[in-house]
């Protein structure tokens, strides 16, 4: 059985350690740990710890603890001293939750409550398994059992009574894009406040004529029915009920009558009971905003709600806030400007008030009261007030997000990353500066797709300029200019660049689009192969092809990758590319090609391992020499009379011999070897020369001719010698002609 006792003696000495040291210090880490796995331990087994304090008395999961326990009474007045009722913890807390709950729970009241207090800490901070308890115990009286607490779990069960059974189906049945209700004993999570939706209520009408509901109000008896019913429901099906009010059938009347009496009271219960289960305010704000705001009397069920939760024992500041907050859709919008630019109501408002305020300036065209809001906005990110900085920060990458559509105005863009890249180099606070960073990358991102590649650079090394010059540059602050860089790899901003390259002339390409190329690197080049492999129209892949050209060896990885592309074109494009950027060490993942189904390819690939191989190639070569098609022949012939290539003499030369071979190929064959020049091909070049009898036929004349010119570019007295003898015994005719001027001497210039 777990031991409380012994968690709170963990807990209070990490508290010491990080009041004496740093969070780094060897000793305060320690003592984390150890906190952290007494903690994880006791989750391991029960899943779930609440700590609740009520005046000196201490709950921990509804148990009263032995308050004389010196290290449970610091934990109490800690609690205490912080204006909250306790903390609820959950499996999977993280040791950097842990070490974060700590620090906050260390810093003195006054200290925290100028950082907006503990629970925004904690969520600013994205600690997801520690939260604010919003249960507040009965004093237990002496002789009592215990506490009472006000979870969903220790209500009521659903009514067994047939009729309400029913009804409740019916309203499940309506809700079919929400998650169901949870099972016996399960207790329901908050996810649906991620995907708040209304309820379709429109198919109820069959069900409100069997309850025999008119076009009245319900009766008394009746409408304690409903209340009955709907008082019992989880609360993410009462929040969606009530935001689909305005589907409820038309008919019976009564049925829209009787659920909107009870609004008040769903609403108070809901929202009580959410917050029991650890909802946040700032979670349930859109939900009950998306409510609240079609109501005509919306003010009466704000004030049920305060009520309601005055009772319970809880804070109704923030119901009470929500008064304004939807009053403020009803405003017109010089009425809007008048808040925001004269009685400083701009972070009154929740975050998607003011970006549809902005965004309807922005519309409109009211560039001039645009910039003055975002100039508030510029103002608040050096405001000493952390709350302040995270409002102005998320409402600017709101803004940020329209640089690229529908577009800033025209004076609005400059001045507003400026001031984001000043703020994202001193702001201290990590959750503030998650926002900036957004909104820088927002920035970015309009720029690379409005192709001003240069800008973006730019903007970015001035960036990691003002970052250089910190004296202490946070590791957290180092990752987020990763990001930024990081940023320009993702596919759509690189699709941009290359539809970019594909556009401009070539002095643009080589004073803007070329320096951006550089700077990314790799992922460009990776990103380019797979666009020439896309890419149909001839010339816009030469472009293609001459922007991975220039970026050279970072090319070489996805280029050898695309070599087993199905697509032909690709493969010959990346075989062009890899003799002009790549070495030997290519020459394996080459070699395979000169058996590739497709002569383009071969031929290419042929070209590409003489360029690169050199002599290493030849032995890849000669194994095809017998086995191609003519026209990769011709490339085999001219990379191995380009390589003087002794040892692929003879096989040269039997190809020349062979009648079966093409003309153009044999004169091709013999026009090598005379590049070669082995001696060892002489004998064959004067059998092709020499002129047979009767019984044998002769080789045509362009054989002979071709033949003679090799002997003597053998440079050897024995070929001269051979090609003498021939011109002895040739007979009169061209052949003899073309030969005696062939050995005939140069004459002088």
């Amino acid at each position: 059985m777990n031991d409380f006792l012994q968690l709170a003696q963990t807990l209070v000495m990490a508290l010491k350690s990080l009041q004496m040291y740093t969070a780094a210090h060897p000793r305060a880490k320690g003592t984390v740990t150890t906190a952290h796995a007494a903690l994880d331990r006791w989750l391991a087994e029960s899943g779930r710890l609440q700590f609740v304090v009520t005046g000196a008395k201490a709950f921990v999961d509804g148990v009263v603890q032995d308050g004389r326990n010196p290290h449970l009474t610091t934990l109490v007045r800690l609690v205490s001293e912080r204006n909250v009722s306790g903390f609820v913890f959950e499996r999977g807390v993280t040791e950097g939750e842990c070490l974060t709950f700590l620090q906050a729970l260390s810093l003195k009241p006054q200290k925290l409550e100028e950082q907006g207090g503990i629970e925004f800490v904690l969520q600013a901070a994205d600690v997801r398994h520690i939260k604010v308890s919003q249960v507040r115990y009965q004093a237990v009286q002496e002789g009592e059992e215990g506490p009472e607490d006000r979870t969903p779990a220790s209500l009521p069960g659903p009514p067994q009574d047939p009729l309400v059974k029913a009804i409740r189906e019916a309203l499940l049945a309506a809700l079919s894009g929400v998650p169901g209700p949870a099972g016996p004993g399960e207790r329901r999570g908050l996810g649906f406040l991620r995907g708040f939706q209304a309820a379709d209520l429109s198919g109820l009408g069959p069900l409100g004529h069997e309850l025999g509901l008119e076009d009245t109000m319900p009766s008394p008896a009746q409408l304690g029915t409903l209340r009955q019913v709907l008082m019992g429901l989880e609360p993410d099906v009462q929040l969606s009920l009530l935001a689909g009010l305005a589907s409820l059938p038309d008919h019976p009347t009564g049925l829209a009558l009787g659920v909107k009496a009870l609004a008040g009271e769903i609403l108070s219960v809901a929202v009580g009971s959410a917050l029991a289960l650890g909802a946040t305010w700032p979670q349930l704000h859109g939900p009950l905003e998306h409510i609240l705001l079609p109501l005509p009397d919306r003010e009466a069920l704000v004030r049920t709600l305060v009520a309601h939760l005055r009772g319970m024992g809880l804070d109704a500041t923030q119901a009470e806030a929500l008064l304004h907050l939807t009053d403020w859709d009803t405003l017109s919008l010089e009425a809007k400007l008048v808040r925001v630019l004269e009685e400083d109501y701009l972070f009154e408002l929740s975050l998607a008030q003011r970006l549809a305020f902005l965004r309807e300036l922005l519309d409109l065209r009211r560039y001039d009261a645009f910039l003055q809001v975002q100039d508030l906005l510029l103002e608040a990110l050096r405001d000493d007030r952390l709350q302040i900085r995270l409002k102005a920060a998320q409402t600017l990458a709101g803004v940020a997000d329209w640089a690229l559509a529908p577009g800033l105005p025209p004076d609005g863009e400059g001045p507003l990353a400026e001031a984001l890249r000043a703020h994202f180099a001193w702001e201290p606070d990590p959750p503030v500066h998650r926002w900036t960073a957004e909104a820088l990358v927002a920035l970015l991102s309009a720029q690379i797709h409005r192709g001003e590649l240069g800008r973006g650079i730019a903007d970015l090394q001035e960036l990691e300029g003002l970052c250089a010059f910190l004296d202490e540059p946070q590791p957290w602050r180092l990752e987020a200019l990763d990001r930024q860089r990081t940023a320009l790899a993702r596919p759509d901003l690189l699709d941009a660049a290359a539809n970019h390259i594909l556009s401009v002339d070539r002095h643009q390409m080589s004073a803007e689009v070329q320096p951006y190329l550089e700077f990314l690197g790799a992922p460009m080049a990776r990103h380019l192969v797979g666009r020439l492999g896309e890419e149909g129209d001839r010339t816009r892949r030469g472009r293609l092809v001459e922007a991975l050209r220039s970026l050279g060896p970072l090319s070489l990885p996805p280029l050898l990758e695309v070599l087993a592309s199905p697509a032909w074109y690709l493969v010959r494009n990346a075989l062009t590319l890899l003799a002009d950027l790549g070495d030997a060490g290519c020459l394996p993942a080459i070699a395979p090609l000169l058996r590739h189904p497709e002569p383009r390819v071969r031929r290419t690939a042929v070209r590409a391992l003489w360029k690169l191989g050199g002599p290493a190639s030849e032995p890849q070569l000669l194994a095809r020499l017998k086995e191609t098609d003519p026209e990769t022949l011709h490339e085999i012939l001219f990379a191995l009379g380009q390589l003087r290539a002794e040892s692929s003499a003879v096989p040269i030369a039997e190809l020349a011999q062979d009648r079966r071979t093409g003309e153009r190929l044999r004169i091709q064959a013999i026009n090598t070897l005379g590049l070669i020049a082995s001696p060892r091909s002489l004998p064959m070049l004067a059998e092709l020369l020499r002129r047979r009898g009767l019984f044998a036929a002769s080789e045509p004349q362009v054989i002979r001719l071709s033949a003679a010119r090799a002997l003597l570019a053998l440079g050897l007295p024995e070929a001269r010698q051979a090609l003498q003898r021939v011109l002895d015994a040739e007979p009169k005719g061209e052949t003899r002609v073309a030969l005696i001027q062939l050995l005939a001497p140069p004459q002088a210039p």
